[in-house]
């Protein structure tokens, strides 16, 4: 089995998430899903990593799906065009 030499990172699309959902608030979106509003702000933020536990319950009150939150960022650059 060839080994793979490149890493494959991801940053999260949050915030798009949440404001497609009309939900205009860090803080409707913390009571919506019993996460912290700092949290949500770090999230949106990309300081901490999107964990699976809080990506479930962040896609049941956006009502969208997992690939929407995440982004694959290619090569590992941690920037993107829109930043």
């Amino acid at each position: 089995m060839p080994k793979r030499t490149e890493s494959i990172y991801y940053r999260n699309n949050l915030r798009r998430c949440r404001l497609e959902a009309l939900i205009v608030s860090q803080a409707k979106l913390a009571r919506l899903t019993g996460i912290c509003r700092t949290t949500i702000c770090a999230l949106e933020n990309n300081r901490i990593p999107l964990s699976i536990q809080h990506a479930l319950l962040i896609k049941r009150a956006l009502c969208c799906s997992l690939d929407d939150l995440y982004e694959e960022i290619p090569n590992g650059h941690t920037k993107s065009k829109a930043d």
